[in-house]
């Protein structure tokens, strides 16, 4: 009897290891290991982008789990259990950061997202990141002075303005708005002086075009530029032409300012027109003036609200449209000569200061100058003052660089 029981209890013993060790084999699931790799955006200097912060979001539980990506872009997630993520990705850019990598100062957020990821084994994800632009649209070249014909006469209806992406990212110019302040350069020491009230930030135009699309059918990659030009043809060929000025026809201007209402302007059909939305000067076609234009470009969805008013102090009932100094892009002030500073038309917080060529039609014209170099991407020079940003050049170069 003790012999049978010294069995039973040695057999009990043996199935209560062997039941404990299955239940033990059940709650241990086995787990992976998964890396995140993470890269910077083509434009920037570099390609690995370190203490980026990488979230797993578990779909069934929500648990979450975040780690920081090494000096590789490398994010490592040890001992994950199996199942279907989702991932995110945040970097956040100091001002000095952004420098480094984009040539530009300014704070930036970078994000990267994959959804439904299944991980059921050891593997790797890349993620690229991709965030708001740093940086915006640029006037790079303004060229308003005019030429000499070989007669020496005067030619000025060549007139461009260069828009540039100085970002890191697509810019589209769909409903981008161009600009030209009214008032007058300071052509003589008793030119008349803009009498609007500069203090309130605003800016005061009488001539507004807008580029047409439907929100995406302009793109201008990074360091790339589109051309506006008052009139687009080719300028040295043209029957009423000259020799000594441009080209500016097909396939180097994007846009140009017909104006249909005057019945005198001509249309170019091989250049894209632009949506006139205020002309209030009283020429035949869109001609800026030659010693020196103010011009600004704007995006703004309140437009048709905007005040028409007349200059303070004017009895020629002319209207400019009042834009608030909050939606302005970029603002490039020119003017006649170096001592033209009682005639800014700008807000200093706009353009802290002007540029100015050596005389009319002398075929000059301003060019912003280049702060720096990322990735073969020229990084324009924007301090908001175009006595620093700009300077004067004779070999003029739509979309090119000297």
């Amino acid at each position: 009897m003790k012999k049978t029981n010294h069995y039973l209890l040695l057999l009990l013993s043996i199935l209560l290891t062997a039941t404990q060790a299955c239940k033990k084999t059940a709650s241990e699931v086995p787990t992976v290991e998964y890396t995140v790799t993470v890269s910077y955006p083509d434009t920037y200097a570099q390609t690995k982008a370190t203490n980026a912060k990488v979230t797993l979001t578990n779909s069934t539980t929500n648990n979450k789990l975040t780690v920081n990506t090494n000096a590789e872009g490398i994010a490592t997630f040890s001992q994950l259990l199996p199942g279907n993520y989702q991932i995110s990705v945040e970097r956040t850019l100091t001002a000095a950061d952004a420098l480094t990598l984009t040539g530009i100062e300014a704070e930036a957020f970078l994000n990267a997202s994959a959804t439904n990821q299944l991980i059921t084994a050891n593997g790797n994800l890349n993620l690229k990141l991709s965030g708001s632009a740093v940086g915006g649209l640029v006037f790079k070249q303004i060229y308003y002075t005019g030429s000499r014909t070989p007669s020496n006469g005067t030619y000025f209806t060549d007139q461009f303005y260069e828009i540039y992406n100085n970002s890191t990212e697509v810019i589209y110019a769909d409903s981008l708005y161009l600009g030209e302040s009214g008032g007058s350069a300071k052509i003589t020491a008793n030119s008349a002086i803009f009498n609007f009230d500069k203090s309130a930030g605003n800016v005061y135009l009488t001539t507004v075009w807008m580029i047409p699309g439907t929100g995406k059918s302009h793109p201008i990659q990074p360091g790339q530029s589109i051309v506006v030009s008052s009139n687009g043809i080719n300028h040295k060929t043209d029957a009423n032409g000259n020799v000594n000025s441009l080209d500016l026809g097909k396939g180097v201007s994007d846009f140009e300012g017909y104006v249909a209402t005057t019945g005198k302007d001509v249309d170019n059909p091989d250049v894209p027109n632009m949506d006139l939305v205020l002309f209030t000067t009283s020429t035949n076609n869109w001609l800026a003036t030659v010693f020196g234009p103010s011009m600004v470009i704007f995006k703004s969805k309140n437009v048709a609200s905007y005040r028409q008013i007349i200059e303070p102090g004017s009895t020629n009932g002319r209207l400019f449209m009042e834009v608030p100094g909050s939606v302005i892009i970029d603002a490039v002030e020119a003017n006649a000569n170096a001592t033209a500073a009682t005639h800014k038309r700008f807000p200093t917080s706009l353009d802290a200061g002007f540029q100015y060529c050596s005389g009319t039609y002398v075929r000059e014209a301003i060019v912003r100058k280049v702060r720096t170099t990322v990735n073969g991407r020229r990084v324009l020079q924007d301090t908001n003052n175009s006595t620093e940003d700009f300077t004067v050049t004779k070999n003029i170069l739509p979309k090119s660089w000297e």
